[in-house]
């Protein structure tokens, strides 16, 4: 009889995972995501590290404001490999607490563009109106225990 948990892979939406897990794995996901960025940023702008801060600051801020669409695929290349595969199974972890409809929500919320990308007020307030309704999915998906804590709390009630 085998005693450990086999974690699923780094890439997996198989299983459930609690909420100190999805936390622990968010952070972990987090500092990767940060430092694939600052690779792609540092080998772009390579010829500005002998520069003064505003220097690079407005390279870095003219590059982002013409190339908005490919800084947003980046971002949602990184969020689909990275964040979704544990979302999804923390939302599988919730189970009815969290109805599938304001998942997709948070979903569709996480991959929707930045202003930049889009200059138009109608699809600006779409995005606005998508980032408020997701905060309750999301809000849930941080903070509210699932199966796994139930499982951990069963030993303690009998």
């Amino acid at each position: 009889m085998k005693m450990t948990v086999e974690n699923p892979p780094f890439l997996s939406f198989e299983g459930e995972m609690g909420r100190l897990d999805y936390w622990c794995s968010a952070i972990f996901r987090s500092l990767i995501a940060g430092l694939i960025l600052f690779i792609v940023l540092a080998s772009m702008f390579r010829g500005y590290f002998n520069s003064s801060y505003a220097e690079i600051s407005a390279a870095i801020t003219q590059w982002a404001t013409e190339h908005s669409v490919r800084v947003w695929l980046l971002g949602e290349i990184l969020n689909v490999f990275l964040f979704l595969p544990i979302s999804w199974r923390r939302w599988r972890d919730l189970g009815p607490r969290l109805n599938k409809n304001w998942f997709y929500i948070s979903v569709l919320s996480s991959l929707m563009p930045g202003y930049e990308v889009f200059p138009f007020v109608g699809v600006q307030s779409l995005l606005l109106t998508l980032g408020i309704l997701s905060l309750y999915p999301n809000f849930k998906l941080l903070f509210w225990p699932g199966n796994t804590y139930a499982k951990l709390r069963q030993p303690e009630q009998r």
